[in-house]
């Protein structure tokens, strides 16, 4: 009998190291990480086909295509307001304006959109002024629309 307990304990003694031979030990790291940022590309007002019917006092519509060649969206805040120059024909500079637009959209990821803004032709307008094209200069602002 005695030699069956020395083996029973010897077992109990072998399952009891055993399990703490299995133990896990563990740490913990640390460290960083890296990333990097991109760079805005600015983007181009380009007229579309421009609108007629300019007189006298008269306001029309016309349309412009903002493009944004960036790889993120972006928020239109605005699009500055515009004044014609001097035309070829001598049609004084100032006689069409544009005012100013807030907030008029969003653009995808190099995408485009075209937005619609208004131009007057002052009511004292030459006669010189008959059958010319205006230029009316624009800038936008434009941020990411995180």
């Amino acid at each position: 009998m005695r030699k069956r307990t020395a083996v029973i304990a010897a077992v109990t003694v072998l399952a009891v190291g055993g399990g703490v031979a299995y133990a896990a030990w563990s740490s913990t790291g640390s460290g960083s990480g890296s990333v990097g940022s991109t760079t805005s590309v600015n983007s181009t007002i380009t007229p579309v086909d421009g609108a007629g019917g300019l007189y006298p006092g008269k306001t029309v519509s016309f349309q412009v295509t903002i493009d944004n060649p960036n790889d993120y969206a972006v928020a239109v805040t605005s699009i500055s307001a515009g004044t014609s120059a001097l035309t070829a024909g001598g049609c004084a500079a100032g006689t069409v304006t544009s005012p100013a637009v807030s907030s008029p959209g969003t653009i995808g990821a190099d995408g485009s959109a075209t937005f619609t803004l208004e131009a007057t032709m002052n009511a004292d307008a030459a006669d010189n002024c008959k059958s010319q094209t205006f230029s009316l200069p624009l800038t936008a602002t434009l941020v990411s629309a995180a």
